[in-house]
């Protein structure tokens, strides 16, 4: 779901955010939060249009570090200040509970309910406790929801009240800012759904080897089709996003040296807006960050730890 739009922007180191970051179990009431866009859309937090979005727990994204555990049976209420407009009739609530990574969500049961005497709230109900258990299950670092209210009219920062219920000592009230925009913006943001749901940020590699992972992006446009997303190589090293065969974004280095090579799909995952992008180490060790941005649209980040063999 680095930056606020999708996969939020971490730019401390591993050790920084150990050192800085409060764990779950040393946290006294809910957590800080932000809202960001969700990866898969481009509209979900511009002007008049429907409300989706990730809420996301200020905590480093590394999985090496621990998020929130939740008790079975709490309860996250968001409530929408009166700028959102609720949606007449029947509305389909979706959501998502994240460990900090898109397609990967927590495998606990939960639900998504609108607030009958107040539209404009939405609980989400965690049916099953949820542990925090780095690597692997770092625990509760992000909610993605999909609710029944229209964003406002009006691009700006609006408040959205957030309470957390019956989750022991995160239980409280605090506050987290949709910055709503004035039109949808182009989307990029990490994928993961192409091997297993691991997560493809973060990877810890040795000098002169190539990642595990590669990373897999999507790339949604608000006002053009999807036709032919592919990469295109630079002469600094990066690498061009192209639609149709002209620049629309660039996927750029920065820290330690490693490099980009640019996989070539088929027209199917092309029109799908997906690309595909391996890293291999370089001979300097410690962090690299690949920059992935799209002109007048979204930024993601994906950090690369190089280390000693």
């Amino acid at each position: 779901m680095k930056n606020t739009m999708g996969r939020f922007l971490r730019l401390t180191s591993a050790g920084a955010c150990l050192l800085l970051l409060p764990t779950a179990s040393a946290l006294a009431g809910p957590p800080a939060m932000t809202v960001g866009y969700q990866p898969m859309v481009s509209t979900g937090l511009a002007a008049k249009q429907p409300f989706e979005g990730w809420f996301v727990f200020n905590m480093s994204a590394d999985p090496r570090v621990p998020g929130a555990a939740m008790s079975a049976n709490a309860a996250v209420r968001f409530t929408f200040p009166k700028a959102f407009v609720p949606l007449k009739g029947p509305t389909h609530l979706e959501g998502a509970l994240l460990y900090g990574w898109p397609h990967g969500a927590i495998p606990v049961p939960f639900t998504v309910t609108q607030d009958v005497a107040n539209p404009r709230a939405v609980t989400v109900v965690i049916a099953k406790a949820i542990s925090a258990n780095p690597p692997d299950q770092p625990g509760l670092k992000a909610i993605h929801v999909r609710t029944g209210e229209i964003n406002p009219s009006v691009a700006g920062d609006y408040p959205i009240g957030i309470e957390f219920i019956n989750a022991g000592a995160l239980s409280g009230k605090t506050t987290a800012i949709a910055h709503i925009t004035a039109k949808p913006l182009p989307n990029i943001a990490a994928f993961n759904q192409l091997h297993q749901s691991k997560d493809e940020d973060w990877q810890h590699v040795k000098t002169g080897a190539a990642a595990a992972l590669p990373l897999d992006y999507l790339v949604t446009l608000p006002d053009a089709s999807r036709s032919t997303i592919t990469l295109g190589s630079k002469s600094d090293g990066g690498l061009d996003i192209l639609r149709d065969g002209m620049p629309i974004g660039s996927i750029v280095t920065k820290g330690v040296s490693v490099s980009l090579t640019p996989h070539p799909f088929g027209p199917g995952f092309s029109r799908l807006g997906l690309i595909e992008v391996s890293v291999k180490a370089g001979s300097v060790a410690g962090e690299a960050q690949i920059i992935a941005s799209l002109k007048g649209g979204l930024t993601n980040i994906i950090h690369i730890f190089v280390e000693q063999p």
